[in-house]
Formats: structure tokens, sequence, C-alpha cells
């Protein structure tokens, strides 16, 4: 997400607040309102997911390289696929503005997983969503989050394919995306937010983001959560972790000078989630570990050097490994791998 892009679009958006639907009804999807809690964001009613769109493209090991798209109102293009029930899902959702499928980091991500793993990994685009004005697209994730519950329950009806199973990796808006589609099914085994959107979202109602009761374990890793960030600050999941306290990434440009004389680099920090993500895989050379802690303050200050009853779980793709809950923070180099100082 670019930050000057983001700033245009809000100020866009609160010329037009007035327009207002107090209720719009899609098909199975059921109806979306703008009463409380959801009256806290912009008042545009979401988009169609005619207009939005969404499409589910899958990879496995059998298909790394091509993709096959799964229509969940043709049950034979899952039944001639390649996917397989037995195997762990995981679905890849991007943020505002993003490419969609041909996000790079999709792709990259994708090949990682396949490669530590024999899975179904499903890339989520909702491109045609994602890329209206600010407000407009923090409506339609609420209805893209349906959209991807339905498509969940159409593969445990095709297939038999357990929700405890399937794993949501969001990045952005695509945090609260998948938040939206574990609220409306319950059971899904995990959730993954990176640096979950900030924006229309920091001290709303869990009802309307990412919180720890949309899935069966939800961690959260944050990377711009600051004033005029474009994460979120407050804990989201059942652990949530803050590398170099959430904000301020190393290697990235912190202040307006920088930003003006670095302009491609202002979404730096908010992208450096997705970078982390992709290194935890790897825990050769060295492992990302989170320390228990109340405060970045107090990590820095030498006071959360233990890892206490709790212990220091990895941050990252083998974070579930961990029984801890709780705030997390950890220091990273500016490059891969990033927990090697």
């Amino acid at each position: 997400m670019n930050r000057p892009l983001f700033i245009t679009c809000c100020l866009f958006n609160l010329c037009f607040q007035s327009v207002f639907s107090e209720e719009i009804c899609y098909d199975d999807l059921g109806c979306f309102s703008n009463d409380p809690p959801y009256d806290v964001f912009f008042r545009f009613p979401p988009k169609s997911p005619d207009y939005i769109n969404t499409e589910f493209l899958m990879y496995t090991r059998l298909n790394t390289d091509l993709y096959m798209k799964i229509d969940r109102t043709d049950p034979s293009s899952l039944q001639y696929s390649t996917f397989n029930a037995l195997r762990r899902t995981i679905f890849l959702i991007h943020g505002y503005s993003e490419k969609g499928a041909r996000s790079e980091w999709m792709k990259e991500l994708k090949d990682k997983l396949l490669a530590t793993e024999n899975l179904n990994v499903f890339l989520v685009d909702w491109g045609a969503g994602a890329r209206n004005l600010y407000g407009q697209s923090v409506q339609n994730t609420r209805v893209v989050g349906r959209v991807i519950a339905r498509f969940m329950q159409f593969l445990n009806t095709e297939t038999g394919a357990n929700f405890a199973r399937m794993h949501l990796v969001g990045h952005s808006l695509g945090a609260h995306i998948a938040g939206y589609a574990g609220a409306f099914q319950s059971g899904i085994g995990r959730i993954t937010g990176l640096d979950a959107a900030g924006p229309n979202f920091s001290g709303n109602d869990p009802a309307c983001r990412l919180d720890p009761t949309d899935a069966i374990f939800v961690d959260a890793i944050h990377t711009d959560a600051e004033l005029l960030g474009l994460g979120i600050v407050q804990t989201v999941g059942h652990m949530d972790f803050y590398p170099n306290g959430g904000k301020e990434q190393p290697g990235c440009p912190a202040t307006v000078g920088d930003i003006v004389l670095a302009p491609m680099e202002v979404s730096c920090s908010h992208s450096r989630v997705l970078q982390l993500f992709i290194d935890s895989f790897d825990s050769t050379q060295c492992e990302p570990r989170g320390y228990p802690c109340r405060s970045w303050d107090n990590f820095v200050n030498g006071q959360c050097n233990d890892c206490g009853l709790v212990g220091c779980p990895p941050m990252g793709y083998w974070a579930d490994l961990s029984l801890a809950t709780g705030t997390f923070y950890l220091q990273t180099g500016d490059e891969s791998p990033f927990c090697k100082l």
C-alpha cells in the first residue's frame, strides 16, 4: 500500500461519507449493514461479489507453475483438479491496491510453501475490489471475507476438507478479510495477519477487524504500527509480534524528509512483514524468536531477556509450534536473513 495514494484516497473519501446505504444483500452472502458497529466505516456500501470478482487460483506440487482456477459454482473445476482434501490448505490474501494474484510476494510465498510442505495453496485475487478508493475497498473486504468463507464451505462439502486444517494468510486489508472469513465460518485452524491494516480498523469493535476469536489460532506480525503508519497498533491475535517495536523497520525511511527523498520506499515498513514471513521458513542460519514483554521500551532496556514460563515463540510460519500467547518483541536486521543482526 502506497502511503501518498492512501492519504489522497482518505481525503477524497471524507468528501463522500454522506453516501449511505442502510443495508444491502447479496444472495448467499447475506446482508451488509452500516448499523453499529459497522458505522465506523466509510458510508459506502460494499460492491457486489460480481463486481469484485474474487478468484481462487490453486497450486499444488503437481502444478507448481500453472494455476487451476476453482469455481464454487462449478464443482467439476474442483473434481478434476489436483486438490487433495487430506493435505492442509492455505489461502494467501493480498491487500489494498496490489496487483492481485500477480503480486510478487504471493508468488514467492506460494513457492516457499510448496517447497516446504505438500499443500493446497490458493492465491485469492480480489483485485477489482482492492483498487477502489480506500474507503470503498475497506467496505469490500466484508464481501470478500464471506466469499472466502463460502468457498471453504464448498471445499468441505465437496471433499470433506477439514476447516481446522485451513490456514488464511492475509496482508494489510487481507488480514481483516481473513478475520471476516473466520467470523462467518467458525473452526478455521489458523489465521496469520501480516501487518493488518490500521486506518479504519484501529480501536474498532472486534467484529469489524481481525481478532482472536476468528480462528483456533491467530498470530500477527506488526511492522508499520505508528502514527500515519499503515498497520494496526493494537493486538489482534493470540500471539502478536512487534519486530523492532512494530514500526520504522531497519533500512526503511523514518522521517518525512526521508520519504520526500525516497518516495518509492514509503510503504517499506508495511511491506517488510512479507519478507519477514517468507524469511521465517529457513531456520538453518538463525531463528526469529519473540521475547514476551510489556513494551518495546522495556525490551530495549534489557528488561525482557528471559523467555520465562511461556517461552520465546518463533515468529512467522512456525509460530503454531509454540503454546505461548501474548505480546512479543524482537530485533531484526535490514536484509535477509533478517533474524541475523
